[in-house]
């Protein structure tokens, strides 16, 4: 399957929105859109796309602010149970906005762990449980591309000293991720892209978790 995928830079902490788009279709996902729903909006029409399915890597503030503003009556959106409250409550960290935009509306989805789905909004794809940046984080896989959120980025790790965060389960997932058969592009929730072979071998903190 071809898609086109394009990375728009939003919010004030720099994050990662992605547009994915399946050859053939209209329909495109958003991972994360953070903020700034205007270049997100731009971004799909230039694709001739629309949102027809949001994914959610985990709930902070950072990675949610634009999800109301792109959803219309044809989109879902989607996050892990155990991030699911963060879209009505503000956790601790959020207290660095001036603004309170809570409550957002409820999640259409709610992932369950480890889950494979076909031919949602028209995509397949498959959802990895990788706790330790908050305790719903999850990892998308769309054939050889992995979306990461803030649990593995180029050279590095999420936070775990946040609300929800836990240094052992964020290395559990490490681990996890680094056992995966084969090799993946690794898109993460910040800074640039990666592989998950070069991660294997240069980054210090998938190193340690599977040395430990």
């Amino acid at each position: 399957m071809h898609y086109t995928v394009k990375r728009i830079v939003v919010g004030s902490l720099g994050t990662n929105c992605y547009v994915i788009k399946q050859e053939g279709t209209r329909a495109a996902v958003v991972i994360d859109p953070g903020d700034d729903s205007i270049l997100i909006k731009s971004a799909l029409h230039d694709m001739d796309a629309y949102p027809a399915l949001i994914l959610l890597t985990h709930g902070h503030f950072d990675h949610i602010l634009a999800v109301d503003r792109l959803r219309t009556e044809k989109t879902q959106v989607a996050i892990h149970k155990a991030d699911a409250n963060m879209l009505l409550e503000r956790d601790l960290i959020s207290g660095i906005l001036k603004e309170n935009p809570w409550p957002f509306k409820k999640a259409d989805i709610i992932f369950e762990d480890n889950d494979r789905y076909q031919s949602l909004c028209g995509y397949d794809f498959q959802v990895i449980h990788t706790p330790g940046h908050t305790e719903g984080s999850v990892c998308y896989i769309f054939d050889d591309m992995m979306f990461t959120g803030d649990t593995l980025f180029r050279g590095g790790m999420g936070r775990t000293d946040f609300q929800g965060g836990d240094l052992k389960k964020m290395m559990a997932s490490l681990r996890l991720l680094h056992n995966m058969p084969g090799d993946y592009g690794v898109y993460p929730g910040h800074e640039r892209e990666s592989t998950l072979s070069d991660e294997r071998k240069y980054n210090p903190y998938m190193r340690k978790a599977v040395n430990k």
